[in-house]
C-alpha cells in the first residue's frame, strides 16, 4: 500500500454516510447542502481542509523547452531517463521486498535523481481501512457501494491522482444534490492535499509515456516528480525524482523526458549501458561488470559498496 494509503482510513468518518441540512452558507442557491458522517457541515470542511492556495493548481500545457543540448539516456523498465552529461557521483541501490531495485544518482549538490516504483492500488472500496495484526484491507458492503457510486466502480490510484490535478475545491459546491459526485473529487483533492503543499505546477502526459507530472519549490530546491504509468501491467507506477537545485541549469532535463529521440543522445560513460545490463541480467557476471565500469567512471566507493552487498546474497 502507498503513502497514500492511510488517506482512505481518515476519510472513512467522513462521507460514507452524509446527511442532508439547510444552509445560507457557500452556495445559498441549493436547497440543502451535504453534511458528512461526523456531523461536519460539508461547507466548514471545506473551509478548514480544501482552502489552501495550491489545491487551486491543476493541469497546464507542458512548457515547450529547446532539445538543442547535450544528454544522455538511462533505459530504466522501459522508460528513456535522461541525464545531464556530468560527473556522476553516486549510484545508490536498494530493493523492495518484491526485488525491485531502487536507484539514486547524485552529481555533486545540484541534482539528485530517484528512480521508484510504486503500487498503483486499485481500490473497490476506497474507505477500507487495516486492522492491526490483519493481512490486507477491510472493506465493507458500504464502502463499495459508495465508491461505485463516486467512481463507478473500482478505482487506480492514477486515476485519483490525476481527478485531482483536473478538480479545484470551487467545484465543491456542497449541494446536497451533488454528493456522489463531489465526494469523489473531496477524496481526490484530499490525496492532492498529501501531494502537496509545495506544488507550483503539474502536467498531464509525458510526452509518449502516460502519466503526470509535478513541479514543486522549497528551500531553494525544485522538484519534478514524473508518475508513468506501465503500458504492459497497471499495477505499478514508476516514479522518476528529479530534485534540483533553483540556481542550477538543470531545469530542462526532466522536461525532456518523453519527448526526445534516444538516438540523438550522447554517448554515454560505460556504466550507464553497464547498469542497464545488470538490472536487466541480474547476475553476478554482469553486476562486476557495472561495479568495474563504475570505478573508471568515478562513482563513489561507498556507492559501489553497497552493490556487492547484493553481489553477495
Amino acid at each position: 500500500m502507498n503513502k497514500y494509503g492511510f488517506l482512505v482510513f481518515c476519510l472513512l468518518s467522513l462521507i460514507l454516510c452524509v446527511s442532508c441540512s439547510t444552509s445560507s452558507g457557500l452556495h445559498s442557491q441549493c436547497k440543502a447542502h451535504y453534511t458528512f458522517r461526523n456531523g461536519i457541515p460539508c461547507e466548514t470542511f471545506k473551509q478548514e481542509h480544501l482552502s489552501a492556495d495550491f489545491l487551486d493548481v491543476t493541469f497546464t500545457e507542458r512548457p515547450k523547452v529547446s532539445r538543442d543540448i547535450d544528454f544522455w539516456v538511462f533505459t530504466w523498465n522501459g522508460i528513456d531517463v535522461i541525464l545531464p552529461p556530468v560527473a556522476f557521483e553516486h549510484v545508490f541501490l536498494s530493493k523492495d521486498s518484491g526485488g525491485r531495485y531502487f536507484i539514486h544518482l547524485t552529481a555533486g549538490d545540484d541534482i539528485r535523481i530517484s528512480l521508484l516504483v510504486n503500487k498503483n492500488d486499485k481500490y473497490e472500496d476506497v474507505f477500507a481501512v487495516s486492522d492491526i495484526g490483519e493481512p490486507g484491507m477491510i472493506t465493507s458492503e458500504e464502502g463499495i457501494a459508495a465508491t461505485k457510486a463516486m467512481y463507478g466502480g473500482a478505482v487506480r490510484f492514477s486515476e485519483l491522482m490525476i481527478r485531482a490535478y483536473e478538480s479545484t475545491p470551487k467545484e465543491i459546491t456542497c449541494c446536497a444534490e451533488k454528493t456522489e459526485k463531489e465526494t469523489g473529487t473531496v477524496v481526490a483533492l484530499i490525496m492532492k492535499a498529501i501531494d502537496g503543499p509545495n506544488i507550483v505546477a503539474a502536467y498531464k502526459g509525458i510526452g509518449r509515456y502516460k502519466g503526470w507530472l509535478t513541479k514543486s519549490k522549497s528551500g531553494g530546491q525544485v522538484e519534478y516528480r514524473l508518475n508513468i504509468l506501465s503500458e504492459s501491467d497497471e499495477k505499478y507506477v514508476y516514479q522518476v525524482t528529479y530534485q534540483i537545485t533553483e540556481a542550477a541549469a538543470y531545469q530542462t532535463f526532466p522536461l525532456l523526458v518523453g519527448t526526445t529521440n534516444p538516438h540523438d543522445a550522447a554517448q554515454p560513460p560505460n556504466w550507464i549501458p553497464a547498469l542497464e545490463a545488470a538490472l536487466e541480467e541480474d547476475s553476478s557476471e554482469a553486476w562486476q561488470n557495472f561495479l568495474s565500469a563504475a570505478e573508471d567512471g568515478g562513482i563513489s566507493e561507498k556507492s559501489r559498496s553497497a552493490v556487492r552487498k547484493f553481489i553477495e546474497k
